[in-house]
């Protein structure tokens, strides 16, 4: 595995939905790029909970109002982590800019990489899912949401959700979930509803390695947690 595929890039990071996600990351051993809007504060103390997993953390602002200037903090975090192998969005946090600039380095790193768009509604960032699912499948790129109807981007502390969510977006950035793409997670408490997104035909692949093909939509019955896989 490419040393840029364990490197991580969490979006929101001073949102408390954006620390659960961090933190779940950081136990499964990825390096994380913490991006914030307004509270580095929060941002840094998610940071130092980060590293005491004994992985490596980056704080960066990346402000929505500042686009498209604020989207170079993607290029800062592929600099300082050596590469970018996931992004994970929170509400509220991410534009489309930011999410074609990790997909470059992905690419680049030629091992595939994971993007979850944890969304406060369908119809936010998860309506690009299908699109993207379908564009990215050929370069092992799977795209996936997490809608949590609860998520609330200008408050701090853990929601109610925020644990399930961070559980399943820790799910889909797992070896065990590499053939799951175009896919929309509900999460409402215990309960998570997965939903597929509708599949176009993403054209002629470009040759990649051996299984790659395999990139799915993927509707089980069951919700995968960190017990499951």
């Amino acid at each position: 595995m490419h040393a840029s595929a364990l490197n991580a890039v969490v979006t929101g990071s001073d949102s408390g939905i954006g620390r659960a996600v961090a933190l779940a990351l950081a136990d499964d051993g990825f390096h994380l790029g913490l991006a914030y809007a307004t509270d580095r504060e929060s941002a840094e103390a998610t940071a130092g909970e980060v590293r005491a997993r004994s992985v490596r953390a980056v704080v960066r602002k990346m402000d929505l109002a500042e686009l498209p200037h604020s989207a170079t903090a993607v290029d800062e975090f592929a600099r300082e982590l050596g590469g970018i192998g996931v992004l994970v969005s929170c509400p509220g946090s991410t534009a489309v800019e930011c999410i074609q600039r990790g997909v470059r380095y992905m690419i680049a790193g030629g091992q595939g990489g994971r993007i979850v768009n944890i969304t406060a509604s369908a119809s936010s960032l998860g309506g690009l899912t299908g699109l993207l699912a379908a564009e990215l499948s050929r370069y092992s790129v799977t795209v996936n949401s997490v809608v949590v109807p609860a998520a609330d981007p200008a408050f701090p502390s853990p929601g109610r959700d925020d644990g399930e969510a961070a559980t399943v977006a820790s799910y889909l950035t797992a070896p065990a979930a590499m053939f799951v793409t175009g896919a929309q997670y509900t999460v409402e408490g215990r309960r998570v509803t997965i939903t597929p997104h509708s599949l176009t035909d993403p054209g002629p692949r470009r040759p990649g390695p051996r299984g790659s093909h395999r990139i799915r939509s993927y509707a089980g019955r069951w919700a995968p947690t960190r017990w499951t896989r």
